[in-house]
């Protein structure tokens, strides 16, 4: 089992979290939603603090992700961080977290 991490605003995962797919705004600007590894997910939590969002913190097992994955390479944080292309399917979300309890 591989658990990767998507981030998403605590606004938008209440309008999301009884859906049973969901994503397709946060492919708007990208065809992609970005994730990280839970290890590379501490690079991630300063840029997320910049925004005065509340985030929620998704956790997604690869196994049951109906959507493709591609690794690619971030110049900024220099290594290749997981791209999910496509929507993400519920049940895929193993556990979900506000980042302020993720970081306690």
């Amino acid at each position: 089992i591989m658990i990767i991490i998507v981030n998403v605003s605590e606004e938008y995962y209440e309008k999301i979290k009884e859906k049973s797919v969901f994503g397709k705004e946060l492919l708007v600007e990208t065809d992609f939603i970005h994730a990280s590894t839970v290890e590379q997910f501490p690079l991630i939590i300063p840029r997320l603090e910049k925004n005065s969002l509340n985030f929620m913190v998704l956790f997604i097992d690869t196994d049951k992700l109906l959507s493709n994955i591609q690794w690619e390479y971030s110049k900024s944080l220099n290594q290749d961080f997981p791209h999910i292309y496509g929507e993400i399917n519920k049940d895929a979300v193993v556990k979900a977290v506000k980042l302020s309890d993720y970081k306690k």
